[in-house]
């Protein structure tokens, strides 16, 4: 229903200084619909509006009264949904969103298991990661952090963890928020996952704390070993609130008792844990203490497409394991006000008021109950996106209103000719145009170690070349005598590193256009029967 002509100011806070006159100047952009404030009250308007302006929400506005001043001449857009903040992504490894999630044969005790004395998982993912990124072979890492950050959009993710903050698409200004580099709370987060093997590197962990929120792998894995994971951090004086501890499985009640006296945060990524390890963490006895719960996917490779896609699990193991312990706002807190709270970013975003940053998801009305809205809605139903107040990614016809300028693409297509499309390119900053198309087309190639493609990366970079002919030196066959050849690329690669591996294809955006996603996902021998009812979410109806 159109919002009334008369609209009503919500009780308001305004942070930061009076805006300066080139924000006088620009009118912005009240956007309308259904919206869902996440807020202390709980408080969901209908028929109501957000006045977005220079980066900042400058009020959340109701039916009723006349609008503010300022707002009058702001250009109207009709969402014809449900808004919501942005969704938080508080552990993620968006370098790896190109790979599709990967087969698993067996439990692992734990990730040391996996990750160091696993070959197959070697040459599927570190090898092969190390080809596309390295700037001697494919030098893809850019692409890789973009569409990291193209599928974070997709879910209706607005700040996502992770990011190579070294690299130029991780920079301040560039499609989704990097929480390691992003200003929105008085600390940025410095993330690590490799917990202290030795001197150096607990004195890493302990200035990375120092310096901001250390987001720290934890425990993630089954067995003793794991508890006592959590013992060395406890005696660095670690715990407290500037740790989110990610995953936590191997975490017993009285440490995730003694997390949450300590003001410190946890991080649940149910399906990565139950494809790798069979079980999750003990969350009842994280909300029984009082400790905050975070919800997030972690990567490709085993986890969900994207934070919407893990509130579906979550929802499944809060039926099936928990017996309804989390109530539907509760799941949707851990996806935007918890995260947000966990980063010291609760004061500016994680809700929708004035003051705070426009960050935020549009999605289609199809369940009276807003909670329960968000929760089943897929990436099919993900209408709009905005990342401080510039929208970004969704239906073509809304982003037509939405969006001043033409400057987008198509990014995904649904039944009914539902087509979303995206602004991909980072204006404003120094880094070069990247499309979409062309990202795909470039990471696809190199997936499959195009040898024709990956000479037409290193021609130019004559120390490239030269060390690519040190390593066939060592191969059979030696250093050929002329100029390189796509057989000799082949050659390198296959002695070096066994690659190609498998053949390997880019990791689609959204579920629906990737059907070998979820049948690798019901295949795998760890996965609960009752998450098997996951395909149901995304059925059409």
């Amino acid at each position: 229903m159109p919002l009334l002509a008369a609209l009503a100011v919500s009780a308001s806070l305004t942070l930061g200084p009076a805006a300066s006159p080139p924000a006088a100047r620009d009118p912005g952009v009240l956007l309308r619909g259904k919206v869902v404030t996440m807020n202390d009250a709980g408080d969901v308007w209908p028929d109501a509006g957000l006045w977005i302006r220079s980066g900042r929400i400058e009020a959340v506005v109701r039916a009723g009264s006349p609008l503010p001043a300022g707002a009058r001449s702001a250009r109207v857009v009709e969402s014809g949904g449900v808004i919501y903040p942005g969704l938080i992504d508080l552990h993620n490894h968006p370098a790896h969103a190109a790979y599709p999630l990967m087969p698993v044969g067996k439990a692992y005790e734990d990730r040391y298991e996996w990750r160091f004395y696993d070959d197959a998982y070697d040459r599927r993912i570190t090898y092969s990661e190390f080809v596309l990124a390295s700037p001697d072979y494919y030098d893809l890492a850019a692409e890789l952090g973009r569409y990291g950050e193209y599928k974070a959009l997709a879910g209706g993710t607005t700040s996502l963890q992770g990011a190579d903050d070294g690299l130029p698409s991780s920079a301040r200004g560039c499609l989704v928020r990097n929480v390691e580099t992003a200003d929105v709370g008085p600390r940025r987060a410095v993330s690590r996952v490799d917990l202290g093997r030795d001197a150096r590197e607990w004195a890493d962990l302990a200035r990375a704390q120092k310096d901001g929120v250390l987001v720290l792998h934890l425990a993630e894995g089954t067995g003793e070993r794991m508890a006592d994971e959590y013992r060395a951090v406890e005696r660095s004086g670690l715990v407290g609130p500037r740790l989110v501890a990610v995953h936590g499985v191997g975490l017993t009640a009285d440490q995730l008792g003694d997390m949450a006296a300590r003001g410190a945060g946890l991080v649940w990524s149910p399906l990565s844990n139950f494809l790798l390890y069979g079980t999750t963490t003990d969350v009842a006895a994280a909300k029984a203490a009082g400790l905050d719960v975070s919800l997030a996917p972690d990567w490709a490779p085993s986890g969900s497409k994207s934070v919407l896609g893990e509130l579906k699990v979550a929802d499944l193991v809060n039926k099936h394991r928990l017996n309804g312990l989390f109530t539907d706002r509760e799941l949707a807190q851990a996806v935007t006000r918890n995260p947000a709270r966990a980063l010291g970013w609760d004061r500016r975003a994680g809700r929708l008021a004035a003051g705070y940053v426009p960050d935020l998801v549009v999605l289609d009305d199809r369940n009276a109950d807003p909670y329960r809205n968000l929760i089943e809605a897929t990436e099919e139903n993900v209408r709009l996106v905005s990342v401080a107040g510039d929208m970004l990614y969704g239906d073509e016809p809304v982003m037509a209103r939405a969006r001043a300028t033409p400057d987008v693409e198509p990014a995904a297509r649904f039944p009914g000719d539902r087509v979303k499309v995206m602004a991909g390119d980072c204006p404003g900053t120094d880094l070069p145009p990247m499309p979409l198309t062309e990202t795909r087309d470039r990471l696809q190639r190199a997936l499959a170690m195009d040898p024709r493609f990956l000479l037409d990366r290193v021609g130019p970079k004559p120390e490239s070349v030269r060390r690519i002919r040190a390593e066939l030196a060592r191969c059979p066959g030696g250093e050929p005598p002329g100029e390189l050849t796509p057989p000799d690329i082949q050659r390198v690669l296959s002695c070096r590193l066994g690659l190609p591996f498998e053949e390997t294809r880019l990791s689609a955006l959204t579920t629906y256009e990737d059907p070998e996603w979820m049948n690798r996902l019901v295949a795998n021998p760890n996965l609960p029967a009752y998450l098997k009812a996951l395909p149901d979410y995304y059925r059409r109806q």
